[in-house]
């Protein structure tokens, strides 16, 4: 039960010159069916041109609101953990300071997380983004209405998830689609990975690597996040800088330097959330597929290959690669050794951390055949861009392509050939345990 001392839920709102928005925000919080003891407001102001302390100062009255203002612009991440840490409440629930609150939505995460007894979880909430009309409705105290709230104004991950397959997809990824603008976590989770990351100071992205490593902290456990559609909030229109987005490509970036993983590695691509969500839980599934039916071993490459790598920088992508004999400054990235400075768990699909011409091949054994039809072009263009050329291993194997369903797995070699020579230099050598295509 909730106390003056400790609350239920500590609402953290993290702001910067948007007082206006804030105000509409923080009503909504006086008008939910929580009551109001059962909860606490914290406002961090993340160096406003006009402190926002009085606005924060106004609810006083009908909230147990607190406020943190920092006096210089330190980024998100740093403001929503400065606010985060005069939490007094076992449940965070994170809410953007334009994000205004339906009157049930804190009563939706403090029911989920009391169902959960204490254990970690996290409440992902559904938010629409309004327009003129439905924001106008909301400073005026009036009721959002049906017309307000068409496909144009909804949430763009519903959307994208709309599909049956999506939500299967959801627990292998759940972290795709947390977004902060309406979630809550377990302090004890956030505390443990030490919240934010404050490296993270442009726009986009630090809530994603939050989450991210939230679920891996509790070991990707499938029933660790929920996605509830009854939790709503509406997002009123504000200026967004065309700057944004170069920015977000920077932290992503970041981001991938930080969890050299093939799950970040997905996030590269343009697309959709569904579509992210889908190629995570394929390419884990793939990954654990191979090893299942014994591809990517280096036992499958062929002899002037295996010398090849003793002498030379090389990437070698495979399944207990990281115990071959290679040349000084070389790289795996082999699922089955344990990550560190020289090996990573990675498809290489975007290849960021090797500069151009600083690799003399690059040899995948059978990985390269689960990479989706989007995703094989990307690794070849990227890595004849670090490499001199890329040996493809085809491992001989009498697997039925269909048993593998729905993992990806390239079995006619020769329609890849035909489809890749129109637009690289590729050559064809059958050997005794494996096909190597050799692509410069």
């Amino acid at each position: 039960m909730p106390t003056m001392d400790q609350p239920s839920l500590s609402v953290v709102i993290p702001a910067h010159n948007n007082g206006s928005a804030l105000d509409t925000t923080l009503t909504s919080l006086t008008r939910q069916s929580l009551p109001c003891e059962d909860f606490e407001v914290i406002v961090g102001d993340d160096g406003s041109a006009v402190a926002l302390g009085p606005i924060a100062d106004s609810y006083r009255d009908r909230l147990r609101i607190s406020y943190v203002r920092s006096e210089n612009n330190r980024g998100r991440s740093a403001n929503r953990n400065a606010a985060a840490a005069r939490a007094r409440a076992d449940t965070l629930v994170f809410l953007d300071a334009d994000t205004v609150a339906h009157p049930h939505l804190l009563e939706r995460h403090r029911a989920y997380h009391a169902e959960r007894g204490g254990r970690p979880g996290v409440l992902l909430g559904q938010r629409y983004d309004l327009d003129w009309a439905g924001a106008d409705a909301l400073r005026r105290g009036e009721p959002v209405v049906a017309g307000m709230l068409d496909a144009e104004r909804g949430d763009p991950r519903l959307e994208d998830t709309a599909h049956p397959q999506r939500m299967r997809d959801f627990p292998s990824a759940p972290w795709v689609l947390g977004l902060t603008h309406n979630a809550s976590v377990d302090r004890e989770s956030f505390l443990r990975v030490d919240g934010f990351d404050e490296a993270m100071v442009k726009w986009g992205f630090e809530d994603l690597d939050f989450f991210y490593r939230v679920f891996h902290l509790h070991d990707a456990r499938p029933d660790l996040f929920r996605l509830d559609v009854e939790a709503l909030s509406y997002h009123l229109p504000h200026f967004r800088k065309t700057s944004n987005g170069i920015a977000s490509m920077d932290n992503m970036k970041y981001m991938l330097r930080k969890h050299l993983r093939y799950d970040v590695e997905v996030l590269y691509a343009i697309n959709t959330f569904g579509r992210h969500l889908g190629r995570i839980r394929l390419y884990g599934e793939a990954i654990d597929a191979y090893r299942r039916q014994g591809l990517g071993r280096p036992s499958a490459l062929p002899v002037p290959v295996r010398d090849a790598l003793a002498t030379s920088t090389a990437l070698v992508i495979g399944h207990g690669v990281s115990g071959l004999a290679l040349g000084a400054g070389s790289h795996t990235f082999d699922h089955d050794a344990p990550p560190g400075a020289t090996n990573s768990h990675l498809l290489g699909t975007v290849l960021q951390q090797f500069k151009a011409g600083t690799l003399d091949l690059i040899v995948n054994i059978d990985l390269w055949r689960c990479l989706l039809p989007d995703d094989l072009p990307a690794f070849l263009t990227r890595g004849l861009l670090k490499a001199d050329r890329i040996e493809l291993v085809a491992s001989h194997s009498e697997l039925d392509q269909q048993s593998l369903l729905p993992v990806p797995f390239v079995a006619d070699l020769g329609y890849l050939t035909d489809m890749l020579k129109p637009h690289f230099d590729v050559t064809v050598s059958v050997h005794d345990a494996a096909t190597l295509l050799t692509v410069r």
